[in-house]
C-alpha cells in the first residue's frame, strides 16, 4: 500500500511563499489503478516529485511498497528509527518505482531497445539478463520489430511505449504516470491506457496517474482523488465522482 499522510511542500520564492502541497493524506491499495486530476498549478506535478523524493516534503510521512514508514521534517527524510536516509537507501527505493513522462524523455542517439537497457545498466544488471528482460518487455508492449529502430523513427504512441517499457523492465511494484497521454491523439490514448490495463493485470503493479483528462480517468482508474491549489477537495471511486460529484 501506498500511504501518504499529513504531506506539506511550501516553495518560497522572491515573490512570496507558493503553498504547492497542502495537508496531503491518501492511502492506495496495492495492484489498484488510481487517478489524481486537477488543473495545471493544483500540484499534480509536485506529489509525484514527492512520492519518489525527487522533491523533498517539509513534513508529513510516506510509505511505498516495502519502504517502510518515512518521516518528512524541515525538508529531510528518515527512517523508522529516525536516521536519515542516505543517497544509497533513497536510490533503492526510487528504484522500485517507475515514471512515464508526458514527452517520452527518450534518448535520441539509442535504439529503442538501448533507452529500455538504460535503467537496468545504472543498476549493473549482466547483459544476459539485460537482454532477456528487454526482449520479454518488447513483446509485452508490442515493439519487438522496432528493437533496432531510433526514437525519431517512431510514432507518438510508439515512443511513449518505449517509454512505458523503460519504466517497467526494473519490476517496479508501483509505476506513476506523469500526463503520459495528454500528447496523444484520441486512439492513441485508448491503446496507451489499454496497455497500461494490460500491465496493471499481468504484473500487478500499483499505477498512479496524474492527469488533467477527466476521460482518462474514466476509463481507466478505479478510485480517484481531485486536488486543488495543493488540497484533496474530493476522493474516492470513479463511479462515485462521476455519479454524485
Amino acid at each position: 500500500m501506498i500511504q501518504i499522510g499529513n504531506m506539506n511542500k511550501v516553495f518560497h520564492l522572491k515573490s512570496g511563499d507558493v503553498t504547492a502541497l497542502d495537508n496531503v493524506t491518501l492511502n492506495i491499495e496495492d495492484g489498484m489503478i488510481y487517478g489524481v486530476i486537477g488543473y495545471s498549478g493544483a500540484g499534480k506535478l509536485t506529489l509525484v516529485r514527492c512520492l519518489n523524493l525527487l522533491e523533498t516534503p517539509d513534513d508529513g510521512t510516506l510509505s511505498v511498497g516495502d519502504s517502510g514508514v518515512i518521516t518528512l521534517k524541515g525538508g529531510r527524510a528518515y527512517d523508522a528509527q529516525g536516521r536519515k536516509l542516505t543517497e544509497r537507501k533513497l536510490g533503492a527505493m526510487r528504484r522500485g518505482i517507475g515514471m512515464i513522462f508526458q514527452h517520452f524523455n527518450l534518448l535520441s542517439s539509442r535504439t529503442v531497445a538501448g533507452n529500455i537497457a538504460f535503467p537496468l545498466e545504472l543498476a549493473n544488471v549482466p547483459k544476459a539478463e539485460q537482454k532477456k528482460r528487454i526482449d520479454d518487455i518488447l513483446e509485452m508492449v508490442g515493439l519487438t520489430e522496432y528493437k533496432d529502430k531510433y526514437p525519431a523513427q517512431l510514432s507518438g504512441g510508439q515512443k511513449q511505449r518505449v517509454g512505458i517499457a523503460r519504466a517497467i523492465v526494473s519490476n517496479p511494484s508501483v509505476l506513476l504516470s506523469d500526463e503520459a497521454t495528454s500528447a496523444l491523439d484520441p486512439e492513441t490514448v485508448k491503446s496507451i491506457l489499454q496497455l497500461l490495463k494490460d500491465i496493471n493485470k499481468k504484473l500487478g503493479i500499483t499505477i498512479i496517474m496524474i492527469t488533467h483528462q477527466m476521460e482518462v480517468i474514466k476509463e481507466i482508474a478505479e478510485r480517484v482523488a481531485v486536488i486543488e491549489h495543493g488540497r484533496i477537495i474530493e476522493e474516492g471511486s470513479v463511479v462515485d465522482l462521476f455519479t454524485n460529484p
